[in-house]
Order: C-alpha cells, then sequence, then structure tokens
C-alpha cells in the first residue's frame, strides 16, 4: 500500500499534467472546501477500503458535469491514490492547487520573485502581533480577513502572491505564517532548490549571501534557495535553518552558552 507521502507525490505527478493557471487553482480550492464542509462525502473519496472503482464511480457521479476536465482528471487521479486520513486527502489536493498557482509564476519567470513575496508577507505578519491576531480570528469573517491583508499587501505584490496569501488566511492547516512557509517551500521544490533560512543581526551584502550560498551548497550538495530574516536580538553571527538541521553560531547563542557554562 501506498503512504500518504507517496500519495500525495502521485499527485503531484498527475497535477503536473494538468493546467498551470490561477483558475484552475481556484476550482482545486473550490473542491477542498467542499469536501472540508462534506465531511461524508470526504470520508467516501478517501476510504481505500472501498475499491477504486466504486471512488470513481462518486467523482463522476458528483462532479462530472460541475468542473473543468482539468480539475476532473486530478479528482480521477486521487481515486488511484492510497490515503491515510480524509485530512490527507484534501491537504493532497490543496498543494495541487498552491502548486498550480506557483507553476504559473514559474512559467513566466516570477517564481522566485512570488516565493520571496510570500516569505516576506510571513515575517511581516509574524512581527506585528495585532496582525495576527486579526489574521487569525476565526470570530471574524473570512472575506473581512482576506480583505485585510489585500488592503495591506494588494499593489504591492504580484497577483499570484496576493492569490496565495489569501488563500492561507483560509487555511485550517496552521498559523497564517506556517502555511505561508509551507507555500516558500513548494517553491523551492518546483525550483528544485534547498530552501535554506538564514537569520543575522544585519541584512547580508551581496558578497557575504554570494558566499553563504556557496559555502551551503558545497554543505548539503544542493542548489540553495536563500530566505533572510534580520533580526538585531541575535547581535552577530549567523543561526542557519536547514529544515533537518539548525546552525546556530550566533553571538547571542555563544553568550548563552557561557553564562550556563558559568552556572
Amino acid at each position: 500500500m501506498s503512504t500518504v507521502v507517496s500519495a500525495s507525490r502521485q499527485l503531484d505527478e498527475a497535477g503536473d499534467q494538468l493546467s498551470a493557471t490561477a483558475e484552475f487553482a481556484s476550482e482545486v480550492f473550490a473542491v477542498v472546501d467542499l469536501l472540508e464542509r462534506e465531511h461524508g462525502l470526504r470520508r467516501a473519496l478517501s476510504d481505500t477500503s472501498s475499491e477504486a472503482k466504486a471512488r470513481q464511480g462518486l467523482v463522476d457521479a458528483i462532479f462530472a458535469s460541475k468542473i473543468s476536465t482539468d480539475c476532473k482528471g486530478l479528482l480521477d487521479a486521487t481515486t488511484r491514490c492510497q490515503w491515510r486520513s480524509p485530512a490527507a486527502l484534501t491537504g493532497a489536493l490543496e498543494r495541487q492547487g498552491v502548486r498550480a498557482v506557483l507553476r504559473a509564476a514559474q512559467q513566466e519567470d516570477r517564481l522566485e520573485t512570488v516565493a520571496d513575496e510570500l516569505f516576506h508577507i510571513s515575517r511581516l505578519v509574524h512581527g506585528q502581533s495585532s496582525l495576527q491576531v486579526a489574521i487569525g480570528d476565526s470570530n471574524r469573517g473570512l472575506s473581512d480577513r482576506q480583505q485585510l491583508l489585500s488592503t495591506l499587501i494588494g499593489d504591492q505584490v504580484d497577483n499570484d502572491t496576493l492569490i496565495l496569501a489569501r488563500r492561507a488566511v483560509a487555511s485550517s492547516s496552521g498559523t497564517f505564517e506556517q502555511v505561508i512557509d509551507g507555500y516558500v517551500d513548494i517553491a523551492a521544490e518546483l525550483a528544485k532548490r534547498k530552501r535554506v533560512i538564514v537569520t543575522t543581526a544585519r541584512a547580508l551584502t551581496d558578497i557575504q549571501r554570494a558566499e553563504m550560498v556557496k559555502q551551503l551548497e558545497r554543505i548539503t550538495g544542493n542548489p540553495i534557495e536563500l530566505s533572510e530574516i534580520v533580526d538585531p536580538a541575535v547581535l552577530g553571527g549567523a543561526l542557519i535553518d536547514l529544515g533537518d538541521e539548525v546552525i546556530d553560531s550566533t553571538v547571542a547563542h555563544r553568550l548563552d552558552q557561557a553564562r550556563r557554562e558559568l552556572g
């Protein structure tokens, strides 16, 4: 039986053969929202104890005349996957909507721009607790929360960035910042790069950035997508988050170690 990871990757392969447009992504997101509301339908479509043919029949009966050929093709592909849970199915479909927007940006050579803008939006929200609360307030209408974000960034970012930022507001899979960071990770995957987050007390110079990327590519053996955070609290040095490993050479960390050693 396929694991949820391989099922999600199977859907990546299917999605790569389909549209890379905002319209396709919007359809996929609408299907995800429907499945999130209709728990019985979501369970039925993800129930791998039933035959794929039965799940395909359900997709045909409910969606065939209501969605585009490409969106129907994506749902058809889900019936050939083995899902660990209903949430795994909707999570993988959500991923395809995000990938469609990012693939569209990639085709127009805007993927790096969109990823960079998303990262900076994440940091903007992270740095303002009142904005975090406003965007994440489930007692406030979704459209109001999305409009708040649009008002803040709408005329300053690429349209694909805005589409994904608004979608992140609607997500229930984590905080806004966590969801956005997941989008940036997907962008790095599409670019076939390893994403690394580096935190320094001052912005890196072009020479420092180039040298850091060179060294990180040597260490990891992969092309690097560098996301930068400036935080004066680290005092100096760098905190390098490789995803599966963190290298902390900051002055703040060394001072903390010295304090602990001195008791």
